[in-house]
């Protein structure tokens, strides 16, 4: 729910890739992004829009408000201005918020006081337009915007504000273990090796593995404690006055938040091991690919990796990332700095927030029929599609569909699953991409739209 089962990817390079030889290049795409949960594609696709002047049209459809409030903070991370982060500063702040059910006190200030600005992004268009223009909530309904103000409410500290994530993660782990609990690092283990690793996976390391199993912190450095909960993790927001009911924690606990960004990179020695062991963890690679992000957001020009810029603790078992003060909620309100200065700009990137209904309608809704030429659908999603999925497609798009195959599942279900995303594709008439024939697992299944539905 809160992380994709994929890698992050330029989106741009993936459309021209799919079209045919000598095709020009477009000047503008419409991109539908449909349940993903994280904004990893918008990210890496606008790292790269530097190098080519299409415009880039996201459409971001999730299933519930906090998903997107939790997609508009993560981006806002990645944008803010050089003034108030160096790139490293916010590569963590990104990776605290992104993959750990507790933060560091820096990152909870910072979401204490981004909140009170995010809260102002939304009920003052004036603002908005001038501190980040390149998101849109016309799309939303009132009722949408009013939810949005609560979750961001809700991230502020106060007595009535509380979320013992620490609590509600380890009631999560005792009900999916059961009787296994008393021996979980040994399951851990197991799901480690027998599945994720099998399955393709294999940057994560069992040491940051069996630790964000047990306690949802996914990223440690050695240099950082974590202490806060992270309320970005809290989804089901119901406000009563001043105090809040959820649904505790909810979304993946098995396969962690290692795949966006953590399982490939463009270095070689980053992801070599050593009889099993890796050099670099999940997380390392995490940071490296991420600062190469947030750097080409912010610079506008190809990063060059210097070993300064990241971790390498691969065969290290760290004695940090603790869940300190795990049943003391820190509930005093924190003066911060405002960060509300406006996010690096992005003249060819442009945001769209989509309304929760569209989850169910946007295939029968005529506003979207033949708009996107990009489609990217999470595969727990993918029981929302329908026979007419065609409908909202242009000739020529690039349709993608996310496997289970970087995840937990058993090798037969995701055999299964994957016959599913081939069946349906072909009811759609959809002209598969990717080559099937090759041994290779895939995280991305991706089509071609080829009927001239225009």
């Amino acid at each position: 729910m809160f992380w994709g089962f994929s890698e992050a990817l330029d989106l741009y390079e993936q459309y021209c890739k799919a079209q045919q030889p000598g095709a020009a290049p477009p000047t503008e795409l419409n991109i539908l992004l449909f349940g993903l949960g994280d904004p990893r594609h918008v990210l890496k696709s606008a790292s790269r829009s530097f190098k080519h002047d299409t415009k880039l049209n996201f459409f971001l459809l999730e299933g519930c408000v906090e998903l997107l409030a939790r997609n508009l903070l993560l981006t806002s991370v990645a944008f803010e201005s050089r003034e108030l982060f160096s790139v490293k500063g916010k590569t963590h702040l990104f990776m605290d918020i992104f993959g750990n059910t507790l933060l560091r006190p820096f990152s909870n200030a910072y979401i204490n006081a981004k909140a009170k600005v995010l809260t102002r992004m939304i009920t003052d268009a004036e603002f908005a337009e001038s501190a980040a223009p390149m998101f849109s909530f016309d799309k939303l309904k009132y009722r949408e915007r009013d939810h949005l103000e609560n979750v961001f409410y809700f991230w502020t500290n106060r007595e009535q504000h509380v979320f013992n994530v620490a609590h509600y993660w380890d009631v999560r782990v005792r009900n999916m273990l059961g009787a296994r609990y008393d021996n979980k690092m040994g399951t851990f283990d197991w799901d480690l090796h027998m599945r994720l690793r099998e399955n393709g996976a294999k940057q994560i390391c069992p040491q940051e593995y069996k630790h964000w199993r047990n306690t949802g912190i996914a990223f440690t450095f050695p240099e950082y404690e974590q202490s806060d909960p992270n309320k970005t993790l809290a989804v089901g927001l119901s406000r009563n006055g001043n105090s809040f009911m959820h649904r505790g924690i909810v979304g993946d606990i098995s396969t962690g938040p290692y795949i966006s960004f953590g399982n490939k990179c463009p270095e070689e020695k980053l992801t070599a091991s050593k009889h099993g062991v890796n050099d670099f963890r999940s997380t390392d690679v995490t940071e490296r690919n991420v600062y190469e992000i947030i750097y080409e957001i912010q610079e506008k020009r190809d990063y060059v990796l210097d070993v300064n810029d990241i971790h390498q603790y691969g065969s290290y078992v760290l004695d940090s990332g603790k869940n300190l003060n795990k049943e003391q909620i820190r509930s005093e309100p924190i003066e911060a700095c405002k960060y509300d200065q406006p996010l690096v700009t992005a003249d060819n990137i442009r945001i769209i927030f989509l309304p929760i209904d569209d989850v169910a309608k946007i295939q029968t809704k005529s506003e979207h029929f033949h708009k996107y030429d990009i489609v990217m659908i999470a595969n727990n999603y993918f029981s929302f599609l329908k026979n007419d999925f065609s409908n909202i497609l242009k000739n020529e798009s690039l349709i993608c569909f996310e496997t289970r195959q970087l995840t937990t599942f058993h090798k037969d279900e995701i055999s299964k699953f994957n016959v599913q995303i081939k069946d349906y594709a072909k009811a759609c008439s959809l002209t598969p991409i990717t080559n099937f024939d090759i041994n290779v697992p895939h995280s991305i299944f991706r089509y071609r739209n080829n009927s001239h539905n225009q």
